[in-house]
C-alpha cells in the first residue's frame, strides 16, 4: 500500500500521530463537526520532516481558519504514486486540497494529469507548498506545472535565511505580509517559468542566481484557484506566524472566503492563535525527533538511550572525543589528538541482545566511516581502553558489517545502501538484530539482511557509537537513538515491507 488516509481532529497531539505507513484514527473533536471547510492534506515523500509538518499545517491552519482535515501521508520514495489519485474524482467532497508532497520521480503522464483533472472535476481549490513544485517533474507533461503556476527544476543551496520582499501590495493575501521578511531558515527554489495566469505576490533574492525568485503567488487554472509558495522546507519557517498567516490567507482566498482587507469572511475564522498542542524543543518540532516519532509495535517498550542534552548513561572519552551540541552527539577528533584505534561511546547500564534501534547519523568531516557496535564487549587495544570487540553496522561511507578484532568484513553492501544514502546529510536508520540475524533499513529502504553463520559470536553487549581511528580531523553526528528489546521480527520504517 503506497499511502494511508487518516482522519484528524482540529486539535492534534504529537503522541497520537503514527509513523510512516501506519494509521491511527483520532476522534473528531466537537469543533471539527462545526467547521465551515473540509480540507485534504496530501503529504509525504523524500527529504522533509513530514511527520511534524502534518501537525504544523493542520493545527496551525485550523487556528486561523474554520477547517477540518483528512490526511493522506505517503511513503519516502520519490517514485511513489499515491493511491488517493487512482480515481478521477479523487478530490470530490473537499473545499481545498493542500499539496505538501515530494515525489519527483513519478513519470506516469496519465497519473499526473489525473491529479489535475481531479481538481478541475471537483472544483477543489489548492494550496501548493515547496517540494510540490518539484513533484512529478519526470513526467513528460506540462499540466502539473500549469496547474501550479510556476516551473522549477532545482533549488539553491539550503540552510540560510531568505530575504523575502512583498511585490504585490494590493492583493488581500499580502495585505498582512511585511514589506520585508527574513525567514528563520530556507531553501530557495529557482523559478524557470511563470505561467500566464500566475500573479506573483513576493520574491526572495537568490545568492546563486543573483536574481529575485518568485516565492509566493496565485494562479487560476480553468475553474480552480491555487495559492503557492516555495517557502517551507524547514519546520521553523513553517511554524512562524508570518508563514502560517500567509498560507491561511492564501487558502481562504482560494476558496473565496477572504475579504479584501485580508480578513476571513464572517464565520470562517479559526480557533484562534495559540501554542501548539505538542511541545518539542521549546515548542518547535525538529527532525532530531524522528526516532521518537516512529510508532513502535504495541508489544515493544522503546526507551531513549540519549536524553538529547547530556551523555548520562554513556561511558567513553567524554569531552575529549564525544560531546553534546544542540541535541546531537558529536564524535570528533583533531589531527593532533586522534585515537590510536577506533574508540567508542558505550552504553553503561546494561547489555543488549535482541533489539531494534532507530537513530540518525551524519558524516560531517572526512570520508572515514562510522558505525553502531553491538553483540560484543568493551575491548582494550594499543592503549585505547574504549575500543570494541563484536559486530559493527557501518555507515555512511563504507556501508556493510564488520566483525571487530575477529573476522573483519562479514557483509559488504550490494549497492542498496549506497543508493539510499543521503550523502553529506542525515541518514535515518533502523537496525533489527534478532538471534544471529541483522537487518538494516536506511531512509525507509531495507538495504541489508544478513545472518551470522557463527551464532556463538552473537553475545549480549553494550551499544557503541564509533569514532574511527584516523590521521585527519573528522566529525560524525548521532541523534535519536531509541531502542526496544525483544522486538517483533519486522522492520517498521520501510515503505515497502
Amino acid at each position: 500500500m503506497t499511502s494511508q488516509r487518516v482522519m484528524l481532529a482540529v486539535v492534534l497531539c504529537l503522541t497520537s500521530w503514527p509513523a510512516y505507513g501506519q494509521t491511527q484514527p483520532a476522534a473528531i473533536a466537537p469543533e471539527a463537526a462545526q467547521t465551515k471547510l473540509k480540507g485534504l492534506l496530501i503529504t509525504g515523500g523524500c527529504c522533509h520532516d513530514y511527520v511534524r509538518q502534518v501537525l504544523i499545517l493542520t493545527e496551525g491552519l485550523s487556528q486561523r481558519m474554520s477547517i477540518s482535515w483528512d490526511i493522506v501521508h505517503g511513503m519516502t520514495e520519490r517514485e511513489t504514486k499515491l493511491d488517493v489519485y487512482s480515481k478521477e474524482d479523487w478530490a470530490k467532497g473537499y473545499d481545498i486540497v493542500v499539496h505538501n508532497e515530494c515525489f519527483g520521480s513519478v513519470d506516469d503522464v496519465e497519473f499526473v494529469e489525473r491529479i489535475v483533472k481531479g481538481h478541475v472535476k471537483s472544483g477543489a481549490a489548492a494550496v501548493v507548498i515547496h517540494c510540490s513544485m518539484h513533484s512529478y517533474r519526470a513526467a513528460k507533461t506540462q499540466q502539473w506545472r500549469k496547474f501550479l503556476g510556476v516551473t522549477s527544476q532545482r533549488h539553491e543551496k539550503g540552510g540560510r535565511q531568505l530575504d523575502v520582499s512583498r511585490v504585490n501590495h494590493e492583493h488581500p493575501i499580502t495585505k498582512g505580509f511585511p514589506e520585508k521578511w527574513q525567514t528563520p531558515n530556507g531553501e530557495l527554489y529557482v523559478i524557470e517559468n511563470v505561467w500566464p495566469k500566475t500573479t506573483p505576490l513576493a520574491t526572495a533574492y537568490g545568492i546563486d542566481t543573483k536574481q529575485q525568485q518568485v516565492c509566493m503567488w496565485t494562479n487560476e487554472f480553468e475553474n480552480v484557484k491555487v495559492f503557492g509558495t516555495t517557502l517551507g522546507h524547514h519546520n521553523e519557517t513553517m511554524m512562524s506566524d508570518v508563514w502560517l498567516d500567509t498560507v491561511a490567507r492564501g487558502a481562504l482566498w482560494a476558496v473565496g472566503k477572504l475579504k479584501d482587507d485580508g480578513e476571513p469572511a464572517p464565520g470562517y475564522a479559526g480557533t484562534g492563535k495559540g501554542p501548539f498542542s505538542f511541545q518539542v524543543s521549546a515548542g518547535m518540532p525538529t527532525e532530531a525527533d524522528w526516532s521518537r516519532s516512529v510508532r513502535f509495535p504495541e508489544s515493544e517498550k522503546p526507551v531513549a538511550l540519549f536524553d538529547g542534552k547530556t551523555l548520562d548513561g554513556w561511558k567513553g572519552h567524554k569531552e575529549r572525543y564525544f560531546t553534546v551540541q544542540d541535541g546531537v552527539i558529536v564524535a570528533r577528533n583533531s589531527v593532533d589528538d586522534a585515537p590510536p584505534v577506533s574508540t567508542y561511546l558505550l552504553t553503561e547500564r546494561k547489555n543488549y541482545r535482541n533489539l531494534r534501534l532507530l537513530f540518525e547519523g551524519k558524516l560531517v568531516r572526512s570520508r572515514m566511516h562510522s558505525g553502531i557496535a553491538l553483540w560484543g564487549q568493551q575491548f582494550g587495544m594499543n592503549g585505547e581502553p574504549n575500543s570494541y570487540q563484536g559486530h559493527l553496522v557501518m555507515f555512511p561511507a563504507n556501508w556493510g558489517f564488520w566483525d571487530l578484532y575477529r573476522r573483519n568484513s562479514i557483509y559488504k553492501d550490494d549497492g542498496r545502501a549506497k543508493q539510499a544514502d543521503h550523502v553529506g546529510d542525515w541518514n535515518r536508520m533502523e537496525i533489527l538484530a534478532i538471534d544471529s540475524r541483522i537487518r538494516l533499513a536506511v531512509n525507509g529502504v531495507e538495504v541489508a539482511d544478513w545472518t551470522d553463520p557463527k551464532p556463538e559470536l552473537c553475545q549480549p553487549g553494550p551499544i557503541g557509537l564509533q569514532l574511527h581511528s584516523n590521521r585527519v580531523a573528522q566529525e560524525v553526528h548521532f541523534r535519536g537513538l531509541v531502542l526496544s528489546e525483544n522486538p517483533e521480527p519486522r522492520l517498521i520504517t520501510v515503505s515497502k515491507p
